[in-house]
């Protein structure tokens, strides 16, 4: 068998096909080894990029410790969130409008020191506090505010706090 085939290389007419199919051979052969050093190369770029910053780690520590991390960062994140639903659940109660009124009480006194201060909560629950400065005292009123209504009568600066309050 080997002898045929010696035989058959030895011919001249063979020799022409032979080489060029050596040649075309050896062409895709390197083409083959180049394309294989460039993805090596790429994913050598790939797997220093994934393991930087580590020691000479191997890949599975390092990712072990990103998982680490982001199961950190999970449990961050739920108490954050449990904090948040306990906020939201204190803003309704919590003091979010407020109402100012200055004027004169009395028409002999200026400079606008009597008051009528609205402060509501998001529920329309509060006070109206009001100071009349006179001349020879100060009196300070506190009305409660039940849904944006008072159990006592207002005046009409009190209303205009009040109504600043939804402004």
């Amino acid at each position: 068998m080997w002898q045929t085939l010696l035989n058959n290389v030895q011919r001249p007419d063979v020799l022409p096909g032979l080489l060029l199919a050596l040649v075309l051979t050896t062409a895709v052969l390197f083409v083959t080894v180049v394309l294989l050093a460039f993805q090596t190369r790429r994913l050598h770029r790939r797997l220093h990029t994934l393991t930087r910053g580590t020691d000479g780690q191997n890949l599975e520590e390092t990712l072990r410790a990103c998982m680490d991390r982001v199961d950190a960062a999970d449990r961050r994140m739920e108490l954050m969130e449990q904090a948040i639903g306990v906020l939201q659940a204190q803003v309704p109660l919590c003091l979010q409008r407020a109402g100012l009124v200055r004027y004169d009480a009395f028409e002999d006194i200026g400079g606008e020191q009597s008051f009528s201060l609205a402060l509501l909560n998001g529920q329309g629950d509060g006070l109206v506090l009001s100071g009349v400065h006179s001349r020879n005292d100060v009196r300070v009123y506190a009305k409660e505010i039940r849904h944006g209504r008072s159990s006592h009568g207002l005046s009409d600066e009190e209303k205009r706090a009040l109504q600043a309050c939804y402004q």
